[in-house]
């Protein structure tokens, strides 16, 4: 990550376990003398402000190898940060009696590779990098497991289209990948796979996926209008409802990648999608981004003013099954520590409190959530 780069006392809070932004307020830590500041508001909450401080970074490491090794530097330091942790160094610690959580970060110059051994000669040319680079930093995650060596090798494709579709927005800007649109970030995410010869590295720019899931809901809505819901707290959500309508006779709506590989229960054909009237089938309505990433295990399903009325509705059922919809909320509220769920979104989007306003034809309409 050629970024801003991590002073050696934020590398020291990134390595302590579960020292959230959330918690950090309330730190007793020596390490933390400095209390998280919130970002102003942006469009779209696109504040870059995505990080636990390593409690996200330190279980994905975990979860798919067994040692981490940080290495950053910001531009104003003229030493480089490097700091390993691994599970065999926290076992031979326990055995040991020693403080697990307990390590040290080594400081050195840049483009220095005195201290790597012989076994971890590929860092070499990583570190020679570092000379051309102001700030930066580098992960490397050893020890992978051989189930996840082989999805990435053999899913490649798949894989790289689900980040496209968790930074979206971060990587085509606020409006999102439209296909007759303008560059609004500069942002650019490459992944690069890189195999024992005669194969050759594979490489995608995440800016050129065209087939995540936001950017077939941008690109094939006629109709959208935007929202915003305002809690008891202060929290903010903006939100995005699209219409996809089953036009000349051909569908509009995008199918999901993900579902139409699932398997039909060989007892639920008749709920089976069929026809114009299916389009979201049980899908729910809004993807969630918390600080303009996506959290993919949490959906809204609707909303009341958005939902069709029990009785005396004047449009047929299929039209609401044609909503596609995204909800950008800021920190306000949380999420777990993967960032795979919200704790409390739709608890409080749904609060008698909050206030929901619209804009249609520069008119502006507020109404409490039922």
């Amino acid at each position: 990550d050629n970024g801003c780069g991590m002073t050696s006392k934020q590398l020291n809070n990134w390595a302590v376990y579960r020292l959230s932004k959330f918690t950090r307020a309330s730190s007793t830590f020596e390490s933390e003398n400095v209390e998280y500041v919130r970002p102003a508001p942006v469009p779209r909450s696109l504040n870059s402000d995505i990080s636990f401080f390593g409690v996200g970074g330190k279980r994905a490491a975990f979860h798919i190898g067994d040692s981490v090794r940080m290495i950053t530097k910001t531009a104003d330091s003229p030493d480089v940060h490097e700091l390993v942790l691994s599970k065999e160094e926290f076992l031979k610690k326990a055995q040991n009696k020693e403080d697990v959580y307990k390590g040290t970060i080594l400081n050195r110059k840049p483009g220095d590779s005195s201290h790597v051994t012989n076994d971890e000669r590929f860092l070499r040319s990583l570190i020679a990098e570092e000379t051309g680079n102001k700030s930066f930093t580098a992960v490397v995650i050893t020890g992978v497991c051989l189930e996840d060596i082989d999805y990435l090798k053999q899913h490649f494709l798949e894989w790289t289209r689900e980040l496209a579709h968790i930074y979206h927005y971060y990587i085509h800007g606020v409006d999102g990948n439209k296909s007759n649109g303008e560059r609004r970030s500069n942002i650019d995410i490459l992944v690069t796979l890189r195999e024992k010869p005669p194969k050759c590295p594979r490489a995608i720019d995440l800016r050129e996926v065209d087939d995540d899931m936001q950017t077939l809901y941008i690109n094939s809505a006629v109709s959208m209008f935007e929202f915003r819901a305002t809690t008891s707290d202060g929290g903010t959500v903006e939100g995005i409802l699209r219409y996809h309508p089953f036009l000349y006779d051909k569908e509009t709506y995008p199918k999901d990648p993900y579902t139409a590989q699932e398997p039909v229960a060989e007892d639920d054909h008749e709920n089976e999608p069929e026809g114009p009237n299916q389009a979201r089938g049980k899908r729910d309505i809004f993807e969630c981004f918390w600080n303009g990433r996506l959290v993919p295990y949490t959906t809204v399903s609707e909303f009341d003013w958005c939902t069709r009325p029990i009785k005396g509705a004047s449009l047929p059922a299929e039209c609401y099954s044609r909503f596609s919809g995204v909800l950008f909320t800021d920190d306000r509220f949380q999420v777990n520590a993967s960032k795979l769920k919200f704790m409390d979104l739709e608890l409080k989007l749904k609060n008698k409190d909050t206030i929901f306003t619209t804009f249609v034809n520069n008119q502006k309409t507020s109404k409490r959530s039922n």
